[in-house]
């Protein structure tokens, strides 16, 4: 065997290779040696065949099987004598098989980048007070109030206030007075409604501006309200279009909040009295807190150890790994409602955020295996199957959905890729510093 090794960059190589013919005989002859102790050849008991006869009748697979073999040995022998650390083959090319047998081929390759781990103890994670205090207890209590509460119909003559609920009638024209519906093709249930609820003082609406303009509102007022489209506004139609809305308040409905300490409200928040459910609700907070506080420090300790070091990316990876980042920024856009067009004229800047993002991971994923090979960090099959059990019921997954993940080796190496990374960083964080002024 002979190896050549090229450097292309600090993560890339050209490794030029070539098997003498002896090396190519001794393939073949093992090839061979194989076939007949397994073939089957009438008048031969198996593997009784004379080799000669058995290399005669399959010879085009025996020599397909013997240049495979041939390739494989001498690129394994000359990534072991040259001590190349691969993280992928990019290509195979060149091939040649001279008349003696001997062969020829190019491989390219992806090397695993080398840097020096900084210590892994003592990485610097934020200080925060992480404490439930009572006002977020208050909140939590005041937010299911909300979720339970009933809405009963306003004193006539009371005035619209934050939270209450509206009936009303809506039409708009445009700055020259025009309708919406005639000025714009596809935006009637923006030109005009009757009978739509809104919640006053909301951010969320048909038409923006409506629901603040209500504040103060009384039924049987008909007001009008200036509008202004968001130049971002998710209908094409109407993006930073100004019109002037007038809206009509045909009936009113207000928030009825149960009591804290009612019965009923109690009752339904499945406790005995409000003692019990502020005991509850600060447990569960402290609960939500400490899985909030772990997963911003894990991140953080990632963040860090990304940061700490400084090295070239394999290519292929990068190049891969900013084709899934971009097409998630895609998709991210596309769901908020961004034109494929849009997205077409910043596609250099979405390019180029998605490498960022990408060399930001591969860089963690790589210091991150580095730390695991350090602090020997091992995944047992229990533990795995532990941290399937509880993804899959985190993201409710079905019966069906469970046996097809079942079947999916691929995914499967992907999330055990995923654990091992969550448990080198819960390593990590138990030696970590809280730090004052990380973010």
């Amino acid at each position: 065997m002979n190896a050549e090794i090229q450097t292309v960059s600090p993560t890339r190589s050209v490794l030029v290779l070539s098997a003498s013919p002896d090396e190519a005989g001794k393939v073949r002859a093992e090839i061979v040696r194989e076939y007949a102790s397994r073939a089957s050849i009438p008048g031969f008991r198996p593997g009784k065949a004379p080799a000669a006869l058995v290399e005669r009748k399959f010879a085009d697979r025996i020599a397909a099987d013997a240049a495979a073999r041939l390739e494989s040995r001498t690129y394994e022998n000359a990534v072991k004598e040259n001590d190349l650390d691969v993280a992928e083959i990019v290509s195979v090319d060149d091939r040649k098989t001279a008349e003696d047998g001997s062969v020829s081929f190019r491989v390219t390759v992806d090397l695993t980048p080398k840097f020096d781990l900084p210590p892994l103890e003592g990485i610097p994670v934020d200080d925060k007070d992480t404490a439930v205090t009572d006002e977020q207890v208050d909140a939590r209590i005041e937010s299911f109030r909300r979720a339970v509460a009933d809405f009963a119909d306003m004193p006539e003559g009371a005035a619209a206030a934050k939270d209450d609920m509206l009936e009303i009638d809506y039409s708009g024209k445009t700055a020259d007075g025009k309708p919406l519906a005639e000025a714009f093709q596809g935006v009637e249930a923006f030109a005009s409604k009757t009978g739509a609820w809104l919640t006053v003082d909301s951010d969320y609406f048909m038409v923006p501006g409506i629901p603040k303009a209500m504040v103060g509102r009384k039924v049987g007022d008909t007001v009008e309200v200036p509008v202004e489209f968001p130049k971002d506004f998710f209908k094409d139609e109407l993006k930073g279009v100004a019109a002037t809305y007038t809206v009509t308040v045909k009936a009113a409905r207000r928030l009825a909040l149960p009591d804290a300490a009612d019965p009923a409200f109690l009752k339904r928040a499945g406790v005995a009295d409000a003692d019990e459910l502020r005991k509850r609700v600060r447990e569960s907070l402290e609960a939500e807190g400490k899985r909030a506080d772990r997963v911003r420090r894990v991140n953080q300790i990632a963040k860090w150890l990304a940061s700490s070091v400084s090295f070239e990316l394999p290519q292929g990876a990068l190049e891969r790994e900013t084709e899934n980042a971009l097409s998630e920024l895609l998709r991210f856009n596309m769901d908020k409602g961004v034109a494929k067009e849009d997205l077409s004229k910043e596609r250099e800047r979405l390019q180029s955020a998605a490498r960022e993002q990408a060399a930001e991971r591969l860089r963690t994923d790589f210091v991150l295996d580095a730390a695991r090979a350090k602090l020997g960090v091992t995944l047992s099959q229990e533990e795995f199957s532990g941290w399937v059990n509880q993804m899959v019921r985190a993201r409710g997954y079905s019966a069906d959905q469970i046996k097809e993940l079942g079947k999916n080796r691929e995914q499967l190496r992907r999330f055990y890729a995923v654990a091992l990374r969550e448990k080198v960083l819960a390593e990590l964080l138990k030696t970590a510093k809280p730090t004052a002024g990380v973010q």
